[in-house]
This record gives C-alpha cells, sequence and structure tokens, in this order.
C-alpha cells in the first residue's frame, strides 16, 4: 500500500498532540490507551483506506515512541507539536510513520 507519508505524519502529529526495539520505559496505560484511541480516530478520519490497519498501526507507532523517547520527551513533543516542531522531531515522526506503515501492510 502507497501512501503519502506526510498523511501519516499528520495523523501521528495530531494524535500526539492530543495525548498529552525494545521499550526501555514503557508509558502508562492510561497514556497508551488515550494515544491508541485518538491515534486509530485521526487515522481513521484522515487516511480512510488505513481503516483496517489504524489499531495495529497505532500500537506499532506508541511502541516505537515508547523505544524511542522518555514519557517526559513523548509529552514535551506534545506541547510542541501545536506551535513548532523541529526538523529533527518530524523526521522521526516520519520515520515512525514509514516504519510501522510497512510492518502493518506486510
Amino acid at each position: 500500500m502507497t501512501l503519502p507519508p506526510k498523511a501519516l505524519t499528520l495523523a501521528v502529529l495530531s494524535t500526539v498532540s492530543l495525548s498529552g526495539g525494545a521499550i526501555a520505559a514503557p508509558y502508562p496505560p492510561e497514556v497508551v490507551s488515550r494515544f491508541t484511541s485518538e491515534c486509530t480516530t485521526a487515522l481513521q478520519q484522515q487516511v480512510p483506506q488505513m481503516a483496517q490497519y489504524s489499531n495495529a498501526y497505532c500500537t506499532c507507532v506508541i511502541n516505537e515512541l515508547q523505544s524511542s523517547l522518555s514519557l517526559a520527551e513523548f509529552q514535551a513533543i506534545g506541547e510542541s507539536v501545536q506551535a513548532n516542531v523541529t526538523s529533527e522531531v518530524r523526521q522521526m515522526l516520519t520515520n515512525t510513520a514509514q516504519t510501522c506503515l510497512q510492518r502493518v501492510t506486510q
């Protein structure tokens, strides 16, 4: 499945802004649950052709973020997404989106 990376990145960005490898320090269950729920909803609305993959995709994304970012870093991205996202953060989120897209659509 070929989807525009921008659409997937936007879905991830909008979810990170809403949500407040091996997982080094798991996020609290309520953070994971909220992210997954909001990500799934955003993905189904923004990229309808991904609806069948939305839960697996969003679970992949939160697992990848947990392995890459501390909870404080994750929350800081959520706070800064609406105002200003650095190119480094945008690239990390794009890479995460692409990795998870490949995993769930194979």
